[in-house]
């Protein structure tokens, strides 16, 4: 089937979660949401133990090449680990255009420590994941603060935007005949 979003969650992350961020993401995408628990570890190959993180790198071609996506089909993996990528300290997340992206959740927990918090990790989670899922359809980054696709230096970047595409960048999709993926807001 076309113009799906396959969400794939590590074992250790409550499906409460994954749930509400699936309703989340149908709020931004016309989409069916598929939600399951990811089959597949991250290799120890991409464990920088002096780091204490994984090369986000190596993780996205090991998803890539073992979790397939066609068409406008898309594969958003959810890791509650910390990643890096050369030449930056971490990253929240990180995409491959035509297939999909990876969440990091643990920075994203940042200040995060009671249940009823729980909805900012929402937040903060569906933001991510449609700013990954936005360079996968081929955005860039963005210079509207608001914007989902804005860059991220830090959670307080992710806290101020918002879940959405700006105009801008929904004219950008609709210029590559994707407008239909979106929902309208």
């Amino acid at each position: 089937m076309e113009n799906e979003i396959y969400l794939l969650y590590q074992a250790k992350i409550h499906p409460s979660l994954v749930e509400e961020l699936a309703t989340e993401l149908k709020k931004v995408y016309n989409l069916e949401i598929i939600v399951d628990v990811l089959k597949l570890e991250p290799p120890l190959r991409a464990y920088d133990s002096t780091r204490q993180q994984y090369n986000s790198d190596i993780l996205l071609d090991y998803y890539a090449s073992h979790l397939r996506a066609g068409g406008n089909n898309r594969v958003a993996v959810l890791l509650d680990e910390d990643a890096y990528v050369p030449g930056l300290n971490f990253v929240f997340g990180e995409a491959l255009p035509g297939w999909g992206g990876i969440v990091y959740l643990a920075r994203l927990k940042i200040g995060i420590s009671t249940l009823s918090s729980t909805r900012l990790l929402v937040e903060r989670t569906v933001k991510e994941v449609v700013h990954e899922l936005g360079h996968s359809y081929g955005l860039r980054h963005c210079s509207n603060p608001r914007c989902v696709m804005y860059f991220s230096n830090s959670i307080m970047d992710t806290d101020y935007k918002s879940m959405f595409y700006c105009k801008r960048c929904k004219d950008v999709l609709d210029n590559r005949g994707l407008r239909h993926i979106l929902k309208e807001y």
